[in-house]
């Protein structure tokens, strides 16, 4: 979102945002940013690790729920009033495209909106909240699936036309996450204790259902029999304790969980891997992770499951059933040496994430679509 909105101010458009939870987007300059409040805390899709307590929205009360739709509608349309909004672009399919449908009903401005794997997992958690998210999307002019698979759930689970949705994957600044000099990459090893060594990288949100469990056993496999591969686990969320505590109890001593890092030297660290590794064990909608990593010229592991498939295809990785530490660590085994296999899906990763997961090609995507919207 952060990326989709630097490019639309960058081309000249005038952003007005309304949004529930403080967020990092309020740091973002020349744009009108007004943060809702409530007397009660916020629910969320599935969860959050900067909220103490989540309160899920489809467990709220009905009378919360329509309190946080009016409020995000009044907002919507007292900005209208002032500056007579072009077009309002609602984010999830859950109740935000409810609260931009009562806006549309009042003032007539026309909205799009953008479907991600949590507001379509939480719309599903309840009959109540399903129907409050078909009515948003049916009254919608179009809807934007961030992968092939979230468009396949919208017309299967939620009746949504499939000429009505189109897929717009999420963009990656490709001017930051890109391929660094040999002279970088080893200065990148040295810092992490890696030089001489091969390096397995994983990133993302440290949760069970991102598969890291799997990661971290098909470490304990393939370093047992290369103790010359490093595997360097990064990000944050709940799941870390349980992490090092299975790291120190398999005894790996080439296996480390860095944590959070700041970005500028997180996307050094993709370019100087060997090899990236995404597991999880759900059905995730996209992965935006495994695109920054084919952005930084880095061959892709992936698990076979959700809209990754679409990203992580053979001539940029491999992919691995879900669930399977085993194949993890036969396909890292198998190209970790191959420099040729590995040169050659480093040019392709690059020239992928160009054409398809740039934060300049879903931009230009998404003013298309606004332009087709409005006629």
């Amino acid at each position: 979102m952060q990326s989709l909105l630097s490019n639309l101010k960058s081309d000249g458009h005038e952003i007005h945002i309304v949004e529930g939870l403080r967020s990092k987007l309020t740091l973002l300059h020349g744009m009108h940013v007004k943060y809702v409040h409530f007397p009660f805390q916020v629910p969320v899709y599935v969860g959050r690790t900067d909220v103490k307590k989540n309160v899920k929205i489809s467990s709220i009360p009905d009378s919360k729920l329509f309190s946080i739709a009016t409020r995000f509608s009044e907002w919507a349309i007292n900005i209208n009033e002032k500056v007579g909004l072009d077009i309002v672009h609602a984010s999830h399919a859950s109740i935000l495209p409810f609260a931009a449908c009562m806006t549309k009903r009042v003032n007539d401005v026309p909205y799009v909106v953008t479907a991600h794997g949590t507001g379509i997992q939480s719309s599903l958690e309840s009959e109540r909240n399903l129907r409050i998210a078909r009515m948003g999307l049916d009254e919608s002019e179009r809807v934007i699936a961030n992968s092939g698979y979230i468009k396949d759930m919208l017309v299967g689970k939620f009746g949504t036309g499939r000429n009505k949705v189109k897929v717009i994957y999420p963009g990656v600044d490709t001017d930051l996450f890109k391929p660094v000099s040999k002279r970088m990459r080893n200065a990148i090893k040295r810092r992490y204790g890696c030089e001489g060594k091969k390096v397995v990288l994983s990133s993302g949100f440290f949760t069970e259902k991102r598969g890291f469990r799997d990661v971290i056993e098909a470490a304990r496999m393939y370093e047992a029999k290369d103790p010359g591969i490093v595997t360097l686990i990064t990000g944050q969320g709940p799941y870390q304790n349980e992490m090092e505590a299975l790291i120190e109890k398999s005894g790996l001593k080439n296996t480390k969980v860095l944590g959070w890092m700041l970005k500028k030297d997180l996307v050094k660290l993709y370019s100087a891997s060997d090899l990236f590794v995404t597991a999880p064990v759900w059905d995730e909608p996209f992965g935006l992770v495994p695109a920054e990593s084919l952005a930084s010229g880095t061959p892709v592991i992936a698990t076979k499951v959700g809209g990754l498939p679409e990203i992580v295809t053979g001539d940029v990785g491999e992919l691995v059933p879900p669930s399977s530490p085993g194949s993890i660590a036969s396909a890292v085994l198998g190209r970790i040496d191959d420099e040729e296999w590995k040169q050659k899906r480093s040019k392709n990763a690059r020239k992928r994430a160009l054409s398809m997961f740039s934060a300049t090609v879903s931009c230009r995507e998404t003013e298309r679509l606004y332009r087709n919207a409005l006629k």
